[in-house]
Order: structure tokens, then sequence, then C-alpha cells
């Protein structure tokens, strides 16, 4: 059933209208009013929608308020620059328009002047255009323009039904345009927070490069000092203790044929002679480990340096390699040479040995260092002598002392066993780390 008019609502009847030309004056006025009404509700239900959706509800209520085939808006090209959309309009029969190309020429020249004015009231032109400006803070921004049908005049309501609906498009492409620029700050802002995430991660990274670089260079300086320190000292054992031993030694010697006719006195000489050419020996094995370098190129090997191993008197050394030799450190090489020299200058002394083997095993894990003898010593005297040096530096037992600090300074263990020609083995194990291993056996 169709909504009562406005006849039915009042209850006026009458068979002569020319009678009552005021009442229909006044309901025409009614029914406009309400058809405005609706327009204005048409335009905020669509508020909800986005600014697209409210502008063409804009045009669209526009073209119904007055009448006209072409309705325009657009904002001015300087006025709201994230807002969208820029330009929406309405052709003959509702075909939409949505580029200022598709305008025709009577609609974009009135669309032009629109937007160069500066007048934030509603006009209507001598054309008969309808100008409503789109105002924002008291600045216009953009316009509504209906035009291109017949000329008819608008009325003051006309115009202010335009300008509430108009505002609300102008408020609606505001919002878009703070929406749209908050936006944007918002990925300048997680771009910035991103670059200084970046920028600080990069400068953690320096700073870890530096003090690394600090620390090389701290090593480097302290190695400088130790090898400066290293040269000075093997300098003073080979141009003072070296030389005195050798005099000592050539002494002796020209002292043998003095006291030939004394048998005793004679032995004991060539035992001392013995004991300086040892000596000597010792001493340039000291002179040549102070003088490596651990930048410097790899030594002969540790079986070629056992093989150099100092004779002693009275005392038959065996070497014996097993496995696969591989590159040690030259330090490292020269602590396991002077670790077989003590070992046998104490079997020499202590033990009364007259065999010694020294074995050295190149294992996948490990290097194994022994020096076995046929003497008289016991493993367990020798544990307890090094405790016992361990507790009290009395210059007893420095020799045990001595191979005990070397093997703690290779990161190597120290055992005294029985051995099996009867006397005592003194085995050294060396891990080998990763940097020591060869590439077959790391896996390269």
């Amino acid at each position: 059933m169709s909504a009562p008019g406005i006849p039915e609502l009042t209850g006026l009847r009458s068979s002569k209208p020319s009678w009552y030309a005021e009442y229909r004056q006044t309901a025409e006025n009614l029914h406009r009013a309400l058809d405005q009404l609706g327009h204005i509700a048409q335009v905020l239900s669509a508020t909800g929608e986005g600014a697209d959706a409210l502008c063409r509800a804009v045009v669209d209520a526009t073209a119904e308020q007055v009448g006209a085939p072409w309705v325009v808006l657009a904002l001015a090209d300087d006025a709201l620059p994230l807002a969208r959309p820029r330009l929406v309009g309405r052709g003959p029969a509702g075909r939409p328009v949505g580029e200022p190309a598709a305008l025709p020429g009577v609609v974009a020249g009135p669309v032009r002047a629109a937007l160069a004015a500066a007048g934030t009231e509603p006009w209507q032109t001598t054309e008969g255009a309808v100008v409503v400006p789109l105002v924002v803070d008291g600045d216009p921004v953009g316009a509504l323009v209906a035009c291109g049908g017949p000329r008819r005049t608008a009325t003051p309501t006309d115009l202010t039904i335009l300008r509430i609906v108009a505002n609300q498009s102008a408020v609606a492409l505001h919002a878009d345009h703070l929406l749209a620029r908050s936006e944007a700050l918002r990925r300048q802002t997680e771009r910035l927070y991103a670059e200084a995430d970046q920028r600080a991660c990069d400068l953690a990274e320096r700073h870890r490069q530096l003090a690394e670089a600090e620390h090389r260079l701290d090593v480097a300086a302290q190695r400088e000092a130790v090898d400066a320190e290293r040269h000075r000292i093997a300098r003073e054992l080979h141009d003072s203790v070296a030389q005195h031993v050798l005099s000592a030694g050539m002494t002796i010697e020209w002292c043998r044929p003095e006291v030939a006719h004394h048998a005793e006195v004679h032995e004991r000489l060539g035992h001392a002679k013995a004991l300086t050419r040892e000596a000597v020996e010792r001493l340039r094995g000291a002179i040549h480990a102070l003088s490596v370098h651990e930048g410097d190129a790899p030594g002969p090997g540790l079986p070629a340096l056992l093989d150099r191993l100092p004779t002693v008197p009275g005392l038959v050394v065996a070497v014996r390699v097993e496995g696969r030799p591989r590159v040690l450190p030259p330090e490292a090489e020269h602590q396991l040479f002077r670790i077989a020299s003590e070992c046998l200058s104490n079997t020499a002394r202590h033990a009364r040995a007259t065999r010694a083997t020294v074995r050295l095993g190149y294992r996948p894990a490990e290097l194994r260092l022994s020096v076995a003898d046929d003497g008289t010593g016991d493993p367990e005297t020798l544990r307890r002598a090094l405790r016992a040096a361990a507790r009290r530096d009395d210059g007893y037992h420095r020799g045990l002392r001595n191979i005990d600090s070397r093997c703690r300074e290779l990161g190597a263990s120290l055992r005294f066993t029985r051995a099996r020609l009867g006397g005592v083995r003194v085995e050294v194990r060396l891990p080998l780390v990763p940097e020591f291993a060869t590439p077959e056996e790391t896996g390269d």
C-alpha cells in the first residue's frame, strides 16, 4: 500500500481546488522539504562507508535535488593531496565519471571556474550552474557543481541542503586525508625505527670488531714484548753462559793429558768433559727454542728434533716414530723436545739406566710422547717427588717440575708408569685440537 499523501493526512477534500491555491503551495513545499530531508538522510547514511561512497551519495542527492544532468564533486589540485577520490561525477542517465578528461566542455568550464574561486558561500552562475564550495576550517578545498540542464533558479532551501551535503563530503575527504597522512607517518616511523635498529646493529658489530682489533693489538704488543725478552735471554745465554761452559770444557780438555797417569782423575775429567758437552747441547737447544717466534716458518718437525737429542754418556737411546707425522706449532715441538731431553737426563743421572726408548705416536685424537728406560727408578717415588716439589721450591726435583710445567702449558697430561724394560715410563699425551690436525682428520 502506498504512503498517505498530504490530503489524506490533513483530511481536506474539495471539488474546487482553485479555492485552495495557498494550500496547494504549502503542500508542495512540504513535499519538497520531505524530499530534501530524504536526500540529507541518504548522504548521512553513507558516511560510515568511506569517503568514496559518501561523495557518490552527495552527487546522487544533488542531481535529484536540483534536477541537473551533470553533477561533479572535485577537489582543488593543491588541497588535501592525500584525500581520495579527487573527482566524482555523474552524467546523464546516472553515468559515473571519475576523470576530468571525461567531462564535456560545457561542464569542465564551470568546474574549473568553481575550483578557482575563493568564495565559501553557495551561488548560481549566470549560465544556471549551481556551485557549492567544499569548506574545511574556513578555507575552500573544492566544489560541488550542478549544471548542463534547463536553467532553473535554485531556491535558498536548495542551496542550504546542498551546502549541508557538500560540507559532509568535505569533512569525509579531510578525514581521509588525515588518515592517509597518519598512515604515511606510521610507515615512515616504522622505516625510521628499522633504520635505527639496523644502525644500532651496525654500531654493535663495529664495536665488536673494534674490540677484537684492540685485543689483537694487545696480544701483538704482548707477543712482541715476550719475543724481545726471549731474544735478550737467548743472547745472554749464548754470549755468557754458553761461552763459559765451552771455556770450562776446553780447560778440562787441556788438563786431561796432564793427569793421564792418574786413572781415576783422568776418568772423572772425561766424565766432566762429557757433561760440559751435554750442557752446551742443552744450551744450544734452549737458545734455539727461545729464538723461535710464533709467526716463524715451521721447523724441521718433532721427529727430526728427536733425532738431535743430546748424547748421554753410558746410555743407548732408540727413537721410534709411529703413525703419520703432522705439523705442530714450533713452540709445541720444542716444548716436547725439551721434555724428552729432560727425561733422558734424569734417566742417566738418577736411575743408572743403560738403555732408553723414546717413542713418538701420532693418534687420530692425540699425540703420545714416552721415554722408557731399564733403570732402577720407581713410578710412585716420582709421583711423590712431583707432589712434594709442587708444595715447596727448595731446588730439588726441579727437572720434574719443569716437565710438569711444560705439560701444563701445552695442555697435555703427564703419567709415570712401569716400563717393560724394567724401569720407569714417562708418558705425555697431547690432545690434537683442530688447528693442529690435518685436513683429512678434521673432515675438511
